[in-house]
């Protein structure tokens, strides 16, 4: 089960920390444009203890100008770690768990629908055991040409899932 919470606020409403040094990272790259380009992403201007929770996708278009996929250019190993696989050059369609593949593609669509960051939470609640969790994630666009979106740069803290949940629990949360 998934359940679905748009914030309906920009990410600098998020309380934590961790969340508001990246989104004023982004913010300050991007200036006085809409977004940022890819290649002025640098990982070592953030706290290095944050990189592991970033994910990257390539956004992907048809002759249409809709998008038709997402491809993790990065994910890291915190993000591996928590759902046991690493989707390094795979697309958002590999996702195991439909709920969350549909959520996370709603989730790409709407930041390049609006070209801004945005936030949201969604909770998972595995089948097996209902355990449930809360991801909260920041995606923020970067743009090659000013026109469209290239890259999502998202970044979702598990830091406390990490040390809260034994291995059995994370397991759960792989599908």
């Amino acid at each position: 089960m998934v359940e679905d919470v748009d914030t309906g606020q920009l990410p600098m409403s998020f309380d934590d920390p961790a969340y508001q040094a990246c989104y004023a990272y982004w913010l300050n790259l991007k200036a006085d444009r809409w977004a940022p380009t890819w290649r002025e992403w640098d990982w070592m201007a953030l706290p290095t203890n944050l990189i592991p929770y970033f994910q990257v996708v390539d956004v992907h278009y048809n002759t249409e100008g809709a998008p038709t996929d997402y491809t993790y250019r990065f994910w890291g190993t915190a993000n591996a770690a928590m759902h046991q696989v690493d989707m390094t050059g795979k697309s958002v369609n590999e996702i195991r768990s439909l709920a969350t593949r549909n959520q996370v593609i709603k989730q790409y669509n709407k930041v390049v629908e609006q070209k801004q960051a945005t936030g949201s939470f969604y909770v998972l609640q595995t089948v097996e055991n209902n355990i449930p969790h809360t991801q909260i994630s920041l995606r923020m666009p970067a743009s090659d040409d000013g026109e469209r979106i290239d890259q999502i740069i998202s970044f979702s803290d598990w830091r406390d899932e990490l040390r809260n949940k034994s291995p059995d629990e994370i397991m759960a949360y792989s599908g």
